[in-house]
């Protein structure tokens, strides 16, 4: 199912652990309102293909992967999260750009950080959207909560 013009339902729900992950119909319009006010604008900024790491989470997939109870993959119909990458470009100017210059109306950004060190290979960009009252909250951090988050002002 397309959700945007290049976004696809399933770059949401696929996972490594092979289980069934599908999202209940009342948060199809979230995520297809995430990625057309969030994910395409980034998209059209990086001229290039955004990697989704993680989407919707299922109650089991949630468990498996240590998510919290009230994990923003795990969407509402007012709220969802996905974590991303932008192959061929460093996370740090996707997540600087994300909260200096973009002016997009995302819930929080997190530059989290995996257990690799010199490398990006286990690192992501966490977004959160929700319809309403978004936040605009930006953070550094480990992946996994592995330790806490430090603040990252919003300028745009």
């Amino acid at each position: 199912m397309k959700l945007s013009e290049h976004f696809e339902l399933s770059e949401f729900t696929r996972n490594s652990h092979g289980i069934p992950n599908e999202p209940p119909a009342e948060v199809i319009p979230v995520l297809r309102e995430f990625c057309e006010r969030i994910l395409e604008p980034l998209r059209a900024h990086v001229n290039r293909p955004v990697a989704i790491t993680s989407g919707y989470r299922s109650d089991e997939l949630n468990r498996l992967v240590g998510g919290t109870a009230d994990s923003y993959h795990r969407a509402t119909p007012n709220r969802c999260a996905a974590d991303v990458r932008v192959p061929g470009l460093p996370l740090e100017e996707v997540f600087d750009w994300l909260c200096h210059e973009s002016g997009l109306e995302f819930d929080k950004v997190i530059l989290e950080r995996g257990k690799r060190p010199n490398t990006e290979i286990d690192d992501c960009i966490h977004i959160q959207y929700r319809s309403e009252n978004p936040r605009r909250l930006a953070y550094l951090g480990l992946t996994h909560g592995q330790g806490a988050y430090t603040p990252v002002e919003v300028t745009a």
